[in-house]
């Protein structure tokens, strides 16, 4: 009786992890735009804060400025939340400007990051970068991949 009941217990877990998996998957190929950019940046930030790309100020920001360079990124930035963490005691002001673009079916966001002290108002680093939400695509990928596979 035991035995069976760790049986089922394991592959209802078997059966939730799989779930798990197929939806996280889906929802990232599948997720409106704006949700998918929340996701990028902040496994993005998160990537980011582990490397050693990052000054340690970073990590000293009292004051965060969002801006939102388009309409339509004003209304992303409304719709999400930010990676960016705040330190109450912190001695820098960061001003992150956010822009959405599309160019030939691509649709992607451009993030400038500027971080600045708050005494002096010097400008001390600054880093660009550029996540790709979606590419055009004409035909159904499982379409397309047997066209390739099968050339």
């Amino acid at each position: 009786m035991l035995l069976r009941r760790i049986s089922l217990l394991a592959c209802c877990f078997g059966v939730a992890t799989a779930s798990y998996v197929l939806l996280d998957y889906w929802s990232a190929r599948h997720a409106p735009l704006f949700r998918r950019f929340e996701r990028q940046w902040h496994d993005d930030v998160r990537q980011l804060e582990a490397s050693p790309k990052l000054p340690k100020q970073w990590f000293d920001v009292k004051e965060v400025a969002i801006i939102g360079g388009t309409p339509e990124t004003k209304k992303w930035l409304r719709q999400i939340e930010t990676p960016i963490k705040t330190n109450p005691l912190g001695q820098h002001r960061m001003d992150v400007l956010v822009v959405v673009w599309e160019e030939e079916g691509i649709r992607g966001v451009l993030i400038q990051y500027n971080l600045e002290e708050l005494k002096s108002k010097n400008n001390i680093w600054e880093l660009g970068r550029t996540l790709i939400l979606s590419r055009p695509t004409d035909k159904k990928s499982w379409q397309a991949f047997a066209e390739e596979f099968f050339k």
